[in-house]
């Protein structure tokens, strides 16, 4: 009788080895992007493109479900992160602020979409590639921000205008869904979805805070046990969202915002998250570049260029129209806006949450969508950072 005690040969490694490999060579290519004096995440997105079929080959996209946790959880830390920095008291403070998000969050949708229409001719499409066009990848934004360990107007508002970017987003594109299920389901589905997604984010932003108070007076942010109280928190509500088919960005964004309500006081981040959420960041841009092929690419880059170039406009001109009146000079407002240009992780999560619904309109927008995050997660990770430095609230400098 054979029993298995010796090696396979040819070995047989597993799925874990091309993955080991590619955090190795993902975080090298981040070093180097540092070295470059270039954001390290202009590196990973670099090199997730590289190490997925694209170049390599490393993963295949039937692969790919497995480790979609591996984003979600990413994003779901930095989106409870970036909620607890949003302070909303500030929009009362301050109403030309909120006027900001909305003009640059509605010229970029319609302007997008206006392109996107007169090109393509197709409605829906321009309106789902005009919705997620509106975000901005808090995972890019937040780690460009704490790299420079930038602070200031700018800074704020750039964080406080990326949380309402990716909210707004995710709200768009689920009416654009509900028209959809409109037009193959009928109109009682069309309102009743998208307002079950919204009470339904709005509900578990509210229990997640609730939770997160509660373990913060057993276990302080900065013990050895809050990193892992926080993560075993939104691992469950990521398992909780998924089995009520909710949306994954909007509830740890609400819940977040709603704790830092609740304590407007400054709010610690611990430090063991550093290494934690890095490492995260790296995983989610391998899996992010290796949803990409060569033909996706080149199949919506024309459209792409396109979505990009009136997406900036609308960014741009709307930090620019109420700059002055909200504070910021017409160089600051400008650096605003380019801040905002990074599109990233979000986005394709977005369009796989299209696909699941509606599979070959999902196809569609994928094309475009990916060929614009292959561009705007790293050449916006470089706006980003020249606008904080351009605004003088980076803190390390050009070292």
């Amino acid at each position: 009788m054979d029993f298995p005690i010796w090696p396979d040969w040819p070995p047989r490694f597993g799925a874990l080895l091309p993955v080991g490999l590619a955090l190795i060579l993902t975080a090298l290519a981040g070093e180097a992007s540092r070295r470059a004096r270039l954001p390290t995440v202009s590196g990973y997105a670099a090199a997730g493109l590289l190490l997925g079929p694209v170049l390599l080959g490393s993963f295949d996209a039937s692969e790919l479900a497995g480790y979609r946790s591996a984003l979600e959880l990413c994003l779901a830390l930095l989106l409870f992160e970036l909620g607890m920095r949003l302070d909303v008291r500030w929009f009362s403070a301050n109403p030309w602020l909120f006027a900001t998000s909305l003009a640059e969050i509605a010229l970029s949708f319609l302007l997008t979409f206006s392109a996107l229409q007169a090109i393509s001719g197709d409605t829906m499409l321009a309106l789902a590639i005009a919705a997620i066009s509106v975000g901005t990848s808090p995972v890019v934004v937040m780690r460009v921000v704490a790299e420079q360990r930038a602070s200031g107007q700018v800074t704020d508002r750039l964080l406080a205008l990326c949380a309402l970017n990716a909210a707004a987003s995710v709200v768009l594109l689920k009416l654009v869904m509900g028209g959809l299920h409109g037009v193959h389901g009928g109109g009682g589905i069309a309102l009743l979805h998208p307002l079950y997604l919204l009470v339904g984010s709005i509900v578990g932003g509210m229990l997640i805070a609730a939770a997160y108070a509660g373990l913060r007076k057993i276990v302080g942010a900065e013990s050895e046990q809050g990193p892992a109280a926080t993560i075993a928190l939104l691992v469950v509500a990521v398992a909780v969202l998924h089995a009520l088919r909710l949306p994954l960005a909007l509830a740890p964004l609400i819940g977040g915002a709603l704790v830092r309500w609740l304590d407007p006081r400054p709010h610690l981040w611990a430090s063991q998250f550093g290494s934690v959420t890095s490492t995260l960041v790296i995983v989610a841009f391998i899996l992010a570049g290796a949803t990409a092929n060569l033909s996706h690419l080149a199949l919506g880059a024309g459209l792409a260029l396109v979505a990009i170039a009136a997406r900036a406009l609308g960014k741009l001109g709307g930090t620019l129209a109420f700059g002055d009146r909200s504070g910021l000079d017409r160089s600051r407002s400008f650096a605003l806006g380019m801040a905002l240009m990074p599109l990233s992780v979000l986005a394709l999560l977005q369009v796989e949450d299209v696909r699941q619904v509606f599979p070959e309109f999902g196809e569609r927008i994928q094309a475009v969508v990916l060929a614009m995050t292959a561009v705007l997660g790293a050449l916006g990770a470089i706006a980003t950072r020249w606008a904080l430095l351009h605004s003088r609230e980076s803190r390390i400098g050009d070292r």
